[in-house]
């Protein structure tokens, strides 16, 4: 039998409407869904970080300045320094940019300075068991290292030192804070040693944060190598060298750099001892 025209008419509009209903429902539920999905948490703020504080080492019993390079320390409302009883905080007197390093990356040695001053009682012990933390509204730095001497134990290495003829001397007693600031500069010290003697020479560098990555070196009064360090076992890459005296003169110590990067941040402490 042959379908009425109006039959045939009612039957396409039943099924493009039931078409229509579909693709509605269909737009309906993708909107649904798009309403009910998850929305993206928001960025957490990132919290400081100290990357190195410069001078390397401080002494007990004097006031002394600080620079604290790292990222986002800007907004710091306190710098605590953990370790002793009570806490003790160091006041910050500036704040701002720090100088880019060439050959470094902002997350290595920094982007962000603060300038501070502490004081240290006169009986803190000597050592790293103190630590500085950054406190801001992002949150608290992680404990960043710092090395206490005694009072007087620090010195300043003398330029120019660069060779065997303009070897400084050292003082066993005392810890040196040097810096090799170009590719070409090593730091010379010269000793007064007798037989039997074992000399022990360790420099302390990226363990506080340095980009110096050292090399020390001992020659005889010659100038002939005797034994030389790079990394030592358990100390990164800063050097420690032994070294049993065979025969009573003098000899010369050297720390120089193995990469070919330097600057304000290549700094390192020296310290030098010897037993019978």
């Amino acid at each position: 039998m042959v379908e009425s025209e109006n039959t045939a008419d009612n039957s396409r509009l039943w099924s493009t409407g039931k078409t229509l209903v579909c693709l509605c429902a269909a737009a309906l539920l993708s909107v649904k869904g798009l309403a009910e999905s998850p929305k993206p948490e928001a960025k957490k703020p990132t919290p400081p970080a100290i990357a190195m504080v410069l001078p390397l080492g401080v002494e007990t019993g004097s006031r002394q300045k600080l620079t604290l390079r790292g990222l986002n320390v800007t907004n710091a409302t306190t710098v605590r320094l953990t370790g002793l009883t009570p806490t003790l905080t160091a006041e910050i007197k500036e704040r701002g940019a720090a100088p880019k390093i060439d050959g470094f990356e902002s997350k290595r040695v920094g982007d962000q300075r603060l300038e501070v001053e502490l004081s240290l009682p006169a009986n803190t012990p000597a050592g790293t068991n103190l630590a500085l933390v950054v406190v801001s509204p992002d949150g608290d730095s992680k404990p960043f290292p710092l090395l206490v001497a005694a009072a007087g134990r620090l010195i300043g290495e003398q330029e120019p030192n660069n060779g065997f003829r303009e070897a400084g001397a050292l003082d066993f007693g005392k810890t040196v804070r040097g810096a090799l600031e170009t590719l070409t500069d090593v730091d010379v010290f010269r000793c007064e040693l007798q037989a039997g003697q074992t000399l022990r020479a360790e420099v302390v560098a990226e363990r506080l944060g340095a980009t110096l990555d050292a090399t020390l070196s001992l020659y005889d009064a010659q100038g002939r190598l005797l034994t030389s360090n790079d990394d030592a076992q358990g100390s990164g890459r800063d050097p420690l060298l032994d070294f049993k005296v065979p025969s009573a003169g003098r000899y010369l110590l050297a720390v120089s750099g193995v990469t070919e990067k330097a600057g304000a941040t290549s700094v390192y402490l020296l310290t030098v001892t010897t037993t019978p």
